[in-house]
């Protein structure tokens, strides 16, 4: 059986271990799409639909002024053509082409207005664009450069893996159990060195009896503070 120093290599390939899998549990909650493009892309599509319902609705105004104004074309013509005697029928006709000639101003206003805003939200639909465009390269890149990266550390994390439990394997099971306990326990560092009679796993000064217990023992030396299993160097 391996003996209670060995643990420190045990110890290195759990630390990292440790780290590999954090490094890829990061990776994979970073993965598919950030806050950031979904924002950037709901302000775009929203930027999209007011521009297509402005477009809708100068359209609309359009074909209204349209209409109005060729009403108007009508009444002026019937006006001016000398069909019409009657100084009765005549006043009404021009009162109605006066009316009509003021409803297609209004609507030609309503219509001028729309392309107003219509240019407005144009320019915010470019800036949503160009902004989404960069948000999703970006966000593009860096998905490649993580997945690349996941691939790398799979097979590293579980060459780890293998390892440790071979490694584990030398040890008395009690031994293993002490020292997962520690490691759940103490940040993945059940084992510390003692150097100039202090603990380097809390940094505390350790009684001389557990000074040379550590020295001496081969069973296992436990820091009377932290409880890590000491190693004398």
């Amino acid at each position: 059986m391996a003996a209670v120093a060995d643990l420190l290599s045990l110890q290195d390939i759990d630390l990292e271990l440790d780290k590999e899998i954090a490094r890829l549990s990061e990776i994979e909650e970073a993965l598919g799409e950030s806050e950031e493009l979904t924002q950037a892309r709901a302000t775009s599509e929203e930027k999209t639909a007011a521009v297509h319902a402005l477009r809708v609705e100068q359209k609309d105004l359009e074909l209204s002024a349209d209409e109005v104004r060729n009403k108007a074309a009508e009444i002026e013509k019937k006006l001016y053509s000398g069909a019409v005697k009657n100084p009765k029928e005549l006043q009404d006709l021009d009162a109605d082409l006066k009316s009509l000639r003021e409803e297609t101003k209004r609507r030609e206003e309503k219509v001028l207005g729309v392309l107003v805003q219509l240019e407005d939200v144009e320019a915010e639909l470019a800036t949503a664009t160009e902004s989404l465009n960069a948000i999703e390269g970006e966000w593009r890149s860096g998905q490649d450069s993580m997945l690349e990266e996941k691939g790398r550390l799979e097979p590293e994390v579980e060459r780890l893996r293998v390892l440790r439990e071979q490694e584990a394997t030398h040890f008395e099971r009690s031994l293993i159990k002490l020292y997962d306990l520690l490691r759940e326990r103490r940040g993945g560092r059940a084992v510390a060195r003692v150097e100039r009679g202090m603990c380097q796993g809390c940094r505390i000064s350790l009684p001389m009896s557990i000074i040379q217990r550590a020295r001496t023992a081969n069973g296992v030396v436990q820091c009377v503070s932290c409880e890590r299993i000491l190693l004398f160097t």
